[in-house]
């Protein structure tokens, strides 16, 4: 299938997505995934999994505290590790390298999907965003069968390397990464005291960066 987007966004793709081919075979079982409440509080925050996907237009203010210059994201609040108004979870900061691999409402569209890294610096709450960020303990997958869900930031670009062409919704796979595979960017200043983005620099779930914060969703 021929895929025309604009040049610097096919120049960027040459050098940073990552086909489905080199993925996550070991990660994901057909479409059961093994989740391990390993986090404190009943937080879920596996290193790796399914996910469905989706973008907001920005992520102006994130829980996490801070803004990046590269691609981000927010994700669902079991696997970030917070509640609203508490700031950031143990997965601000954190990078994923995620890809696409189904439309769950087109079934018969065979791609092209793409792979991105993003970093993580936003929480999906579970109230009020029940379809796809509503996981919680006692139901730790969205109504898609997802144990994460991604809220790209379309204002950092993220959106427009992930999606095919008049794409929107995707579901597929997910997997920790060193922040090293991260498309260059910066982070920007503190909004308020304990912003944090240690995950940008931590050993991958289960070791512990931000730190979790409050209860999980039940």
């Amino acid at each position: 299938m021929t895929v025309t987007k604009a040049a610097a966004i096919s120049a960027m793709k040459s050098t940073l997505i990552l086909t489905a081919t080199s993925l996550l075979a070991a990660a994901v079982h057909g479409s059961v995934v093994e989740l391990e409440s390993r986090a404190t509080d009943g937080y879920v925050q596996n290193p790796s999994g399914t996910a469905s996907f989706t973008f907001s237009a920005s992520c102006a203010t994130p829980a996490c505290g801070k803004n990046v210059t590269g691609f981000a994201t927010s994700i669902s609040q079991l696997a970030f590790g917070s509640e609203t108004g508490l700031g950031a979870g143990d997965a601000c900061g954190r990078c994923f390298l995620i890809n696409g691999n189904k439309d769950p409402y087109a079934p018969d569209y065979m791609g092209p999907f793409f792979g991105v890294v993003v970093k993580a610096t936003d929480m999906c709450t579970s109230t009020g965003n029940e379809k796809w960020c509503g996981q919680t303990t006692s139901q730790p997958i969205n109504s898609f069968g997802m144990s994460v869900h991604f809220d790209l930031c379309g204002d950092t670009g993220a959106a427009d390397i992930f999606f095919p062409p008049g794409k929107s919704v995707l579901t597929g796979t997910y997997r920790e990464v060193l922040c090293s595979e991260w498309w260059t960017g910066t982070d920007g200043l503190s909004q308020w005291d304990g912003a944090c983005l240690d995950g940008e620099s931590a050993d991958n779930w289960p070791a512990v960066a931000c730190g979790n914060k409050g209860t999980a969703p039940a």
